[in-house]
Formats: structure tokens, C-alpha cells, sequence
């Protein structure tokens, strides 16, 4: 009797490692797409900042060559 005990709790703990197992490589596929995600956003902010920096000088140009016409 003592046998079946120790049997369902092996197997119980064998399929909870299963699924702690399971668990935890979902776990890594989201950090390292999170990771992913983090380090596109810093790039896509500072093309962000470049672009309106551009844009800036571009305006400042154009006010330039319309204060030349005047």
C-alpha cells in the first residue's frame, strides 16, 4: 500500500516538473522578446530624435530662404 503512495506522488511531481518545465521556457521566449522589443524602441527614439532634428534644420532653412525673398 505504502508503494502505491510513493508511486502517485512520484508521478505527480514528475508531471509538475513537466509542466514547471514547460513554463519556464515560455517564460525565456517572452524575456527575449521583450529584450528585442526594448532594444528597437531605444533604436526607433533615436531615428525619432534624428528625424525631428532634420526637420528643424529643414524648417529653419525654408524660413531663411523666405525672409530672402522678401
Amino acid at each position: 500500500m505504502d508503494y502505491y503512495v510513493l508511486i502517485g506522488i512520484g508521478a505527480a511531481l514528475s508531471v509538475l516538473g513537466f509542466f514547471l518545465k514547460r513554463m519556464k521556457e515560455e517564460i525565456d521566449i517572452v524575456k527575449s522578446k521583450n529584450a528585442r522589443i526594448e532594444i528597437n524602441q531605444a533604436r526607433n527614439h533615436e531615428r525619432i530624435n534624428n528625424l525631428e532634428k532634420v526637420v528643424e534644420d529643414r524648417r529653419e532653412d525654408i524660413k531663411r530662404l523666405f525672409d530672402m525673398n522678401k
